[in-house]
């Protein structure tokens, strides 16, 4: 296919990845103003938790809506399910509404990330797709990297409800720019859907991230709630497992797990997820402990999107010449742990340069494993293939998330406890609750909340570097193919030419 007739199919992808991060993403600074309209502190919680979670749990639906549907017609419904969830969430009249429609939104958007990825394999070569790549991967970070910033713009200047009804223009132009498009045909022959299965899968997420939310902050990890849906979780993986062995369609093919590139492409990507989540998190509350302002704290971030454009304008080129994915791949993993580990251990310049590091690294893992995922899934279980990718990367960044941050509670209430005088103890832990408090404090006592912070952030952050380097040595054990060459089989079957052979996928 010519660049010129997938451009706009192109660009149509790219703005719903970036209207799907920024929708989960924007109201995180908006939350004040929406309590303050509508009470219910104890619900504001799942306006993001709801989102995420129904995002979450579609994700491995929409892989497989997209094999037998078609990737157009998928990707059309996810955008049109986001978009009317923002009209609703701008509409809503009480909290109760507004967490059931970004709930809606969250179902659109789980749809959008993985249908966005599997419009992008189908219509680039092998050899195209190393070389655009990172450019998909840049937006979704720049989007997560900016989302909370304007956010905060929109609800200071013109308010909160606006933060939804962005996502409306911004859908109609991807819609117009996909619509049109001969280059997506609908799957010839039907095929039945396993819902059964689905929504088993559905309910294993829905407990995994329920865990994650609750577990440490409303119940503590050995509480009857947070148990039961451990078990619940585990319960319902072993029905699933039954239920994929002997469904016709099965909405993720069992045969995915004994691919060894694809399973460890999928715990590259929830080790991926647990440390970008690690450090959008942790990385902002470290640059005010070390005594950087809440504005410095908050443009911490921009390195690591720094470190994804390094990629993009000369990692991609270089890669897609070299062709030597393993060698990309553990200089990837290098990067990520060194980052991670600079992070917790330097400050001021040293950080950023570290902060770069790390953007650069987590974009090579990025770009190597997805591209790895595209051009090594049979087309037959492509969306599978893609969602299960993507659904590995969210219960990374949820379920790491959450046992870091557990850790990193732990270690700040030993830290206070120890530096911390007995009779200030409560004041201190209130201060430590929110970074941002702790200038009021007195000089003393604010010496020993910054320091105990510190510590505990270091911890924090040097645990998911040690996840990152069992990533990297599973970088180091297998070893990842080549892209096919250009014109082969394997290309012609991914990008919709004529093939010599194609049935379900073989190569």
């Amino acid at each position: 296919m010519s660049r010129q007739s997938v451009a706009l199919p192109l660009v149509a992808v790219a703005l719903a990845q970036f209207l799907a991060m920024v929708d989960l993403n924007i109201t995180a600074t908006a939350l004040p103003a929406i309590v303050g309209e509508f009470g219910r502190l104890d619900l504001f919680a799942w306006v993001t938790t709801g989102a995420v979670l129904a995002s979450t749990v579609t994700t491995p639906l929409y892989g497989k809506l997209s094999d037998v549907l078609g990737r157009k017609q998928v990707f059309i419904l996810a955008l049109g399910l986001l978009t009317a969830g923002s009209v609703l969430c701008a509409l809503a009249q009480s909290m109760p509404q507004l967490v059931l429609f970004r709930i809606v939104q969250g179902v659109g958007a789980g749809g959008l990330m993985v249908s966005a990825m599997a419009i992008y394999a189908e219509l680039l070569t092998p050899e195209q797709r190393m070389r655009s790549q990172i450019w998909f991967a840049t937006t979704l970070n720049a989007s997560a990297a900016i989302s909370p910033f304007l956010g905060g713009v929109i609800t200071d200047w013109i308010g909160w409800r606006w933060t939804f009804w962005l996502s409306v223009p911004v859908a109609l132009l991807a819609v117009a720019l996909l619509a049109g498009t001969k280059l997506l045909p609908r799957p010839g022959a039907p095929a039945r859907i396993d819902y059964l299965g689905a929504a088993l899968l559905g309910g294993v997420c829905t407990c995994l991230v329920l865990v994650s939310s609750w577990a440490g902050v409303t119940h503590a990890w050995g509480s009857p709630v947070i148990v039961g849906l451990g078990a619940a979780a585990a319960v319902l993986v072993i029905a699933w497992l039954r239920v994929e062995r002997r469904a016709e369609q099965p909405i993720i093919p069992l045969r995915l797990f004994r691919d060894p590139v694809l399973v460890v492409a999928n715990a590259q990507g929830f080790i991926t997820g647990l440390t970008m989540f690690a450090a959008v998190t942790f990385l902002p509350l470290l640059m005010v402990a070390r005594g950087e302002t809440a504005t410095g704290a908050g443009l911490a971030l921009i390195p690591l999107t720094a470190g994804s454009l390094i990629v993009s304008l000369g990692g991609s080129p270089l890669m897609a010449r070299a062709g030597r994915p393993q060698v990309f791949a553990v200089l990837g993993g290098l990067l990520l742990v060194g980052g991670l580990a600079g992070l917790a251990v330097t400050s001021g310049q040293a950080m950023t340069v570290c902060a770069i590091v790390f953007g650069i690294g987590l974009a090579l893992i990025f770009q190597v494993y997805s591209v790895a995922v595209m051009n090594h899934a049979p087309r037959r279980d492509l969306g599978s293939a893609i969602g299960l990718q993507s659904l590995s990367r969210q219960l990374g960044g949820t379920l790491g998330l959450a046992a870091l941050s557990s850790v990193f509670r732990s270690r700040l209430a030993e830290e206070l406890t120890a530096r911390v005088p007995e009779h200030l103890r409560a004041q201190a832990t209130a201060a430590a609750g929110d970074p941002e408090t702790v200038s009021a404090l007195p000089e003393t006592l604010r010496a020993a909340v910054t320091g105990g912070y510190g510590a505990a952030l270091t911890l924090t952050l040097l645990i998911a570097a040690a996840c990152a380097a069992a990533g990297l040595l599973a970088a180091l054990l297998l070893r990842l193919p080549s892209p096919p060459l250009k014109g082969s089989d394997h290309d012609r079957v991914h990008t919709g030419r004529p093939a010599a052979h194609h049935e379900g996928g073989s190569r």
